[in-house]
């Protein structure tokens, strides 16, 4: 490959954010809005929304949580350990005012709730449908209390407010790693449950029925949840390629690797899991695209070619249907501007040209690098995934934003999880995982195929042993999956 320099650590995004700016702001009106809030719910518990009492205190929140979000952006609740945050500050009150934050936490915990995240948009309307539901009691036989309320208020076509999953396994998830085992039954069921997920939704447009909003978050969040804890096994099948189910599986890798760049880069869950269902829906345009040009296996006509380069806008106007998302521009923006480069090169061109929206340069990169490595019949080369780094390396600076290319290869490794590699010892590995700095890159954890006895156990290429030699296994260079899918998938699928 190239040169490659990763001298400094993968840089931390805090757009907007100022580190050396005090917390006052949430410290001072964080308690207020609480207190808002406890009033809200314990008035819906007595009267209507139309009652003048009602009226009074949603007004009082809605304006303490406008003044809130004017100073921060936006607004968001969150539980953790029993402790209740704002915006990532957590709110600490005196003994005699501590029963609204307790009320809270104990309500959230009840409904599955780790995250409310609030937009400056939100109404009155919407802020009285949310805690309606918190003036009853959930049922206790309902199994997925959460997807209840978030049904419900996708229904009352509130889209200024939007709910996190608290998943029963995140606390070990985020308190200590899980046993390997269970890393790789979490991150198997994740990705069956998603690539099932996109069935659903490409069958959902082509009978013309509404696209299911609600799961698509919580199939993200439990994937964002995997990818802060360990990668490894989701990036692992995602490199394993499903010719019969490319449409489906390309959507949900494309979406596990730009969640990924997005971990890497520091944003926040919430961020990243809605960079997560977005890509999901990055390509649901190419439903209205016959077959026979999405498979043609010679060169597109000027004609052929003119129909695909609608795709992105079919996206577009597939997507602006969908009740829940005519507020939320991310989804619809990368859904057009996924084949526009950070240089403005790409189609759909418009006079004038376009502002990237910054979420469509990181569905890009996860979406061209998963393409370039996955058979095609109308490809003429699949690029092992090495050179499809490489690639996106030589772009960088021109077609693909320099830092996202950068983020991205140092969380991919040079030789990424599930590629297939010779070793200096003429014995074929496939990479099972990562080692950690940038000077392991070149060195990640293999297992080799074969008969013999070093099978299936993994091998840090990086070790170094006891007299301090280092692994006497080296990779000369990554081939073409030239092993069955089946011996490489057994390194990821769960037993």
């Amino acid at each position: 490959m190239g040169s490659f320099d990763f001298s400094t650590d993968a840089p931390t995004v805090t757009d907007g954010f100022d580190a050396s700016m005090p917390a006052s702001h949430v410290e001072r009106l964080g308690p207020i809005l609480i207190q808002c809030i406890f009033g809200v719910v314990k008035t819906l518990q007595i009267y209507d929304s139309s009652n003048r009492t009602t009226e009074k205190v949603l007004s009082r929140l809605h304006t303490t949580l406008s003044d809130l979000a004017q100073i921060e952006g936006r607004v968001t609740l969150a539980i953790s350990a029993d402790l209740l945050y704002i915006n990532d500050v957590r709110i600490i009150v005196d003994p005699q005012s501590i029963k609204p934050v307790l009320f809270l936490v104990e309500e959230m915990k009840k409904r599955k709730i780790e995250e409310i995240d609030f937009t400056p948009e939100v109404t009155e309307a919407e802020l009285a449908a949310l805690f309606r539901m918190f003036s009853q009691e959930p049922d206790e036989d309902e199994d997925d209390v959460f997807g209840v309320l978030d049904r419900e208020l996708e229904n009352a076509g509130v889209t200024n407010i939007r709910l996190t999953e608290c998943i029963e396994k995140e606390k070990f998830l985020r308190a200590a790693r899980l046993e390997k085992q269970q890393i790789r039954e979490e991150s198997n069921q994740a990705m069956s449950r998603a690539v099932l997920y996109m069935g659903e939704v490409m069958r959902s447009i082509e009978q013309k029925r509404p696209i299911q909003i609600p799961k698509a978050h919580r199939i993200t969040q439990r994937l964002a949840d995997i990818i802060q804890t360990d990668e490894t096994v989701l990036v692992g099948l995602a490199s394993i390629k499903d010719y019969d189910e490319y449409t489906f599986s390309h959507s949900v890798n494309v979406s596990v690797l730009s969640m990924l760049i997005a971990e890497k880069m520091g944003l926040p869950k919430s961020e990243t899991a809605q960079i997560g269902v977005s890509a999901l829906f990055h390509d649901v345009g190419k439903t209205h695209i016959p077959r026979s040009i999405l498979n043609k296996t010679g060169t597109l006509t000027d004609d052929e070619w003119m129909l695909m380069e609608r795709h992105p806008m079919l996206g577009v106007i597939e997507l602006s249907r969908v009740r829940s998302l005519r507020a939320v521009a991310d989804p619809i923006f990368i859904a057009l501007q996924h084949h526009l480069g950070y240089n403005g090169q790409g189609y759909p061109q418009k006079p004038g040209g376009w502002l990237c929206h910054p979420y469509a340069q990181i569905v890009m990169v996860a979406d061209v690098y998963d393409a370039m490595s996955t058979p095609r019949v109308y490809r003429k080369e699949t690029l092992t995934a090495d050179r499809g780094l490489n690639f996106l390396l030589q772009k960088s600076g021109d077609f693909f934003e320099p830092l996202i290319v950068k983020v991205f290869i140092r969380a991919m490794g040079v030789y990424p999880t599930g590629t297939v590699v010779d070793l200096n010892t003429t014995e074929r590995a496939v990479v099972v995982k990562q080692n950690e700095g940038a000077r392991f890159l070149c060195q990640p954890v293999v297992v080799v195929l074969g008969e013999d006895a070093s099978k299936g156990v993994p091998i840090d290429l990086a070790r170094q042993d006891d007299d301090g030699a280092s692994c006497r296994r080296k990779i000369v260079c990554a081939v073409h999956d030239q092993v069955s899918e089946a011996q490489k998938a057994a390194c990821f699928i769960a037993k």
